[in-house]
């Protein structure tokens, strides 16, 4: 049998994993005090890829402006009508589509985030998503991921940290530090080649986890087995999850759309207490320019899906949920008035969606000061202002839930601010 390196990056390709298999740059610079998570924790990062409406998810009704600006496509005010909103506060409410989340915010098991953005947005796709996924501003192209820093700045309490699930790792979760992408737990597994599954990976190890000679590339060599030899580790792990079968507790009933498969899956890595605290998922689709739709129509649709795969995805989890909160981000938020197609164009500022049991207790479904949408008080003539800067959200994520301190590191560049999020 010869196995090769190039098998083994064969191998964990057709098994859907790749632990940071790139060759990982040496970064120049002092790295922080590596700082212990808390054991447990998980944050679920949601990525609403083309810059979903914000405005027509978590509704301001009480705003008459919004009225004004919308003809068409606004969410009437809450009657108890299906098709109108539902309340929140007497001055927010959610799309119909998103009721089935209406338990959760009650109970204190989730809350919105209004008017959040930057001041640099510029209402790029490409730009934006690195931006958010990097969390620096300005020079993006050469950063790793927020989630990766992290990791780097961090030790946790298994050797799977972070898995996206989805099949591509997104760059939220690139860099120096290993991760894992993987299409579903049940893909997993070592393709079927001749000889004894055992005696392939003891030649995969001899062949890519050897520890290297001392030499002048010895560092990046060692560096590379370190990697090869975590992901090998990590393959052994989710193929055991993968050969278990999987059953939702609490009669929870996801269905069948790509975004509640991914979080079935999200929620059965939890239950596996391997150590994963970051899982990251994709749901694109949200680049309304035309036919958008009001209380029903493809915006609706698509955001039924996602909020029942998250209220599935709570109820699944049950008492779990204390330890996990899922986070949504999206590359930015939507014109506040309707286009002549009636759609909504590349805008400003946004709104975030989070869930979990650790959420900080409040009177306000709803967090951040409300701009206003007068046509004076609108970004440019046009979008919604912001008024919290998302890296603090990002920052209280990682510091307040996962427990990790090197704020400074994983968001750099930006005086992190409290938003009372955990």
């Amino acid at each position: 049998m010869d196995t090769t390196r190039r098998q083994f990056m064969r191998t964990t390709g057709t098994a859907a994993i790749f632990g940071a298999l790139t060759p990982p740059h040496l970064f120049a610079g002092s790295q922080p005090e590596l700082r212990p998570v808390r054991k447990g924790k998980t944050l679920v990062a949601v990525f609403l890829r083309g810059g979903i409406d914000g405005l027509n998810l978590v509704v301001p009704h009480g705003d008459p402006d919004y009225y004004k600006h919308r003809k068409a496509i606004a969410i009437p005010r809450p009657a108890g009508d299906p098709n109108t909103c539902r309340d929140l506060d007497g001055f927010f409410g959610l799309h119909p589509a998103a009721a089935s989340l209406m338990p959760l915010f009650k109970d204190h098991g989730a809350v919105a985030l209004q008017a959040v953005g930057y001041a640099q947005n510029t209402r790029s796709h490409f730009e934006e998503q690195d931006t958010w996924e990097t969390g620096v501003v300005g020079n993006s192209l050469s950063s790793d991921g927020w989630l990766n820093r992290h990791l780097a700045s961090s030790t946790g309490h298994g050797s799977i940290r972070a898995v996206a699930i989805g099949g591509n790792l997104p760059r939220i979760l690139r860099g120096r530090a290993p991760a894992y992408a993987i299409r579903g737990i049940a893909d997993l597994g070592m393709p079927q080649m001749r000889g004894d599954a055992a005696a392939i990976r003891a030649a995969l190890e001899t062949a890519y986890c050897t520890k290297p000679a001392a030499g002048p590339s010895a560092a990046l060599a060692d560096l590379l087995s370190q990697t090869a030899a975590a992901t090998l580790e990590g393959t052994r792990q989710l193929e055991a999850i993968a050969k278990q079968e999987y059953k939702p507790a609490n009669d929870a009933n996801y269905g069948k759309t790509g975004i509640a498969l991914q979080f079935r899956e999200a929620a059965r890595l939890i239950k596996s207490n391997i150590g994963t605290e970051l899982i990251q998922l994709d749901y694109g689709g949200w680049d309304t320019h035309n036919n958008q739709g009001g209380a029903n129509g493809g915006y609706a649709n698509r955001l039924r899906e996602m909020c029942d795969a998250m209220a599935a995805f709570t109820k699944d989890l049950g008492e779990a949920m204390q330890d996990v909160l899922v986070l949504t981000l999206s590359d930015f938020g939507r014109t506040v008035a309707e286009n002549g197609t009636n759609g909504t164009d590349h805008g400003w500022a946004n709104c975030m969606i989070a869930l979990g049991g650790g959420l900080a207790k409040s009177d306000k479904p709803v967090l951040g000061e409300w701009p206003g949408l007068a046509p004076e008080k609108l970004h440019q003539n046009r979008d919604l202002r912001h008024t919290t800067d998302f890296r603090d959200v990002l920052a209280e994520a990682v510091s307040s839930h996962l427990g990790n301190t090197n704020t400074g590191h994983v968001i750099p560049k930006h005086e992190c601010k409290p938003v009372g999020l955990v």
